[in-house]
């Protein structure tokens, strides 16, 4: 094993970061795999032991790494030996003050990379995203543009960080930004698991008559892009968008959803001014409150879900030979099998 590359991922316990990790142990590379929680989730655990060899992980191919990102000495422990480091750890939210995101998005990424270069690492991904390109009518938008003003805390720390890392690119430490779009799969908590849990609650839908597209990105497919994003000389100091390159409307979207849970509710239909003055009232509260968490409608999540956001996934194809596999209908369908699973194991 120790002829093969190893890969640093950091943001190992969350949803993209696990699923990398999967990815890249099961192609046969050894991965250090790094995560701030106490206890590592199970899904990243189970890497290391009996399951991960039945289904053909080699043993001691995952290395668990506890640090936090803020710790300059464990960072530099971390990314010590590594070949190549992907960056999918972020604050990663459509609601919040800009100092944590500038501390979570910004100031880690600018460290991390300043620790992989000093290290010897020879590549370097960041897990950025789309939303660089701002809220706008996106229909097949490349790295190219249109741009629009960039409003939020997760917007603008996501681009800051983007630009520090393609910045870095040269000769013999290569960078490398990976845009991808609404990504879901099984494990998805942070937004699918929501929208599922939302549906069989009674209370989900789309805004409007639901007309405005989206760009969803199945877990696998992600991986494959950013694995092949890792590998390929041509994408040093790029950008690169991830989607399906589907083009799906909020309301098919929101339909094949409630199709695949199996539910006779009917999707709500938000009017999109009602949708932006909840958002207000409601954004308005929770500051005043102090919620720690963010209120049940943004105004992010309503320009989001009132705009076209479609991009284009032609550079992909061109640099990476980017060929998603797995669309929206198959899946949801396979991610609301995982949810309800999950769910009837009260997990």
């Amino acid at each position: 094993m120790s002829g093969r590359p190893l890969v640093l991922v950091t943001g190992a316990s969350g949803f993209l970061g696990s699923h990398l990790c999967e990815a890249l142990a099961a192609r046969g590379d050894r991965v250090r795999a790094l995560y701030r929680r106490a206890n590592p989730p199970a899904a990243l655990a189970r890497l290391t032991g009996q399951e991960a060899a039945e289904s053909g992980i080699e043993r001691g191919a995952v290395e668990l790494f506890n640090a936090d990102l803020g710790d300059a000495a464990l960072v530099r422990g971390a990314v010590e030996g590594a070949d190549a480091v992907i960056h999918a750890a972020a604050l990663a939210s459509d609601w919040g003050d800009y100092e944590l995101f500038e501390r979570s998005n910004v100031r880690v990424t600018r460290d991390l990379l300043a620790a992989a270069e000093a290290a010897g690492c020879a590549s370097f991904v960041f897990i950025g995203s789309a939303v660089v390109h701002g809220f706008g009518r996106h229909v097949d938008t490349t790295e190219e543009g249109p741009y629009f003003p960039l409003k939020y805390p997760y917007q603008l720390t996501k681009k800051e960080a983007e630009l520090l890392v393609l910045a870095r690119n040269r000769e013999g430490f290569k960078t490398v930004a990976i845009r991808p779009c609404n990504v879901y799969g099984p494990g998805d908590r942070t937004s699918t698991y929501r929208m599922f849990s939302a549906i069989l609650d009674g209370a989900f839908g789309y805004i409007g008559k639901g007309a405005a597209l989206t760009c969803p990105l199945y877990i696998d497919d992600l991986c494959a892009g950013v694995l092949a994003a890792l590998d390929r000389p041509q994408s040093a100091g790029q950008a690169i968008l991830l989607t399906d390159g589907q083009k799906v409307s909020w309301r098919d979207y929101v339909a094949a959803m409630y199709e695949a849970i199996g539910t006779d509710r009917r999707p709500l239909a938000l009017p999109k001014p009602l949708a932006f003055a909840a958002a207000r009232v409601m954004d308005f509260a929770a500051r005043l409150f102090r919620f720690r968490e963010a209120p049940p409608l943004t105004l992010y999540r309503v320009e989001q879900g009132s705009s076209h956001y479609h991009f284009s996934n032609g550079k992909a194809r061109r640099l990476l030979g980017f060929e998603p596999r797995t669309f929206y209908r198959e899946g949801l369908g396979l991610t609301a099998r995982a949810f309800l699973e999950d769910r009837e194991a009260g997990l």
